[in-house]
């Protein structure tokens, strides 16, 4: 989907803040900045920061892309082939994050290390994903699919593939890209006893 200019707009000034909170926090630590402190280094005001974020945390569980209007998993998601839909996610956030087709205006993962070493932006992801999970699911099951076999497969794929795929990236020191993770991860639950999808 073509995005508009205020789209683009929107979305560029979105990373830029985001940019700007993870070059504060390498230089004081994520506890020691403040909302108030990012807004200033972004050159925007709090309201504006409390407005497309909602909290500090909300840097690393927001939906930039939802922000605009714009809905990737939808665009994805295909119900049959949870593997494909999660890999294609984590392809077109890179390249949505060059809406104009050149250089990606942000790098998605570069904050990953505070979601794998803080706490607080720990759990608020897991929530983020708890409540993707909760859709995914619901979306298999108006498809027919057996509940148990419908949560467990989405569960799997979005807290074992998708986060382990990214500690696992990290640990290894990004050497290689993300996707390269998530589909060796798709492949471990690709196997005779791993869930494959919707149905059987």
């Amino acid at each position: 989907m073509a995005l508009t200019l205020r789209q683009r707009n929107r979305l560029a000034a979105m990373h830029h803040i985001i940019e700007t909170a993870i070059d504060l926090f390498d230089e004081h630590g994520y506890t020691a900045v403040t909302v108030e402190q990012v807004a200033a280094a972004a050159g925007v005001s709090p309201r504006t920061f409390y407005r497309y974020f909602g909290t500090k945390e909300g840097l690393f569980t927001t939906d930039t892309h939802a922000a605009i209007g714009q809905d990737l998993l939808a665009e994805q998601l295909d119900l049959d082939d949870l593997p494909g839909t999660l890999e294609r996610i984590v392809a077109s956030v890179h390249t949505a994050a060059a809406p104009s087709g050149g250089a990606a205006l942000y790098t998605p993962w570069s904050g990953v290390r505070y979601v794998l070493e803080e706490p607080a932006v720990r759990e608020a992801v897991y929530t983020a994903l708890d409540d993707l999970s909760e859709r995914l699911t619901a979306a298999l099951r108006s498809t027919g699919a057996d509940p148990t076999r419908a949560r467990v497969a989405v569960r799997s794929y979005l807290f074992g593939v998708y986060f382990g795929a990214l500690e696992q990236w990290h640990l290894d020191g990004r050497v290689r890209p993300l996707l390269d993770y998530v589909k060796e991860g798709s492949a471990v639950l690709a196997g005779p006893s791993g869930p494959s999808g919707s149905s059987g």
